[in-house]
């Protein structure tokens, strides 16, 4: 109903395909192959933060690479016992200290919507790749109500149900949600300024888990 409403308000849906191909064009003109930046990582939920680590250290810096031509990702955590560096290749990531869940989430969302801004051929079918991967259904679009902004969404409607978040003016890329294979709920979502982003906030299960502010960026 709500869907329904919304549909009615504001005109009629955008298709799925429309919505792929815009989207993945936005990323293709508006996002640079090579991104090396510095961010501030808060974690707020706690789960996972090395007991090793003062818990009030929460707030720490990172570094984090992207390069869409090689479909790499890096992630520089600085720590007492040497940078812990995760690394993302081609939807696979490794670590130099052990796995965190949360960071991995983290980076899998943003360096899988990432990589489609340098597709050699089709980026629309990157990104439908992509999206599939993460079992999102691609074949349904509608408005969905995000925290009281209405945006276009790709995937089946539902709480639990893997989506993928438009802006309604530009089809810039807004969030995601998915399960991982163990059946945890994450939804990652960009604030001001689409993948390059200058908030990006991670929630596990509905709830803030890691929030992650954009420094100097340095783009390519």
């Amino acid at each position: 109903m709500k869907t329904f409403l919304l549909a009615v308000v504001l005109g009629f849906v955008l298709s799925p395909n429309s919505l792929l191909r815009r989207n993945a064009t936005h990323l293709t003109e508006n996002v640079a192959s090579k991104v090396d930046m510095e961010a501030r990582l808060l974690f707020v939920d706690m789960a996972g933060f090395p007991a090793r680590w003062n818990p009030s250290e929460n707030n720490r810096q990172a570094r984090l690479t992207m390069d869409a031509n090689a479909q790499s990702c890096a992630l520089s955590l600085p720590s007492p016992e040497g940078a812990w560096n995760f690394v993302w290749h081609n939807g696979v990531i490794s670590n130099t200290q052990g796995s965190w869940p949360l960071v991995e989430a983290m980076l899998s969302g943003v360096c899988g919507v990432f990589m489609v801004s340098a597709t050699k051929g089709d980026a629309r079918a990157a990104l439908e790749r992509f999206l599939s991967s993460l079992k999102v259904n691609v074949k349904t679009s509608r408005l969905e109500l995000v925290e009281r902004e209405v945006l276009y969404a790709l995937g089946a409607a539902g709480e639990r149900a893997p989506q993928y978040w438009m802006d309604k003016e530009d089809f810039s890329v807004r969030g995601l949600k998915w399960l991982d294979a163990a059946g945890m709920l994450w939804e990652l979502r960009f604030q001001e300024g689409g993948v390059f982003f200058q908030t990006m906030e991670l929630r596990r299960e509905g709830q803030m888990a890691l929030r992650v502010l954009a420094q100097r960026p340095q783009d390519r």
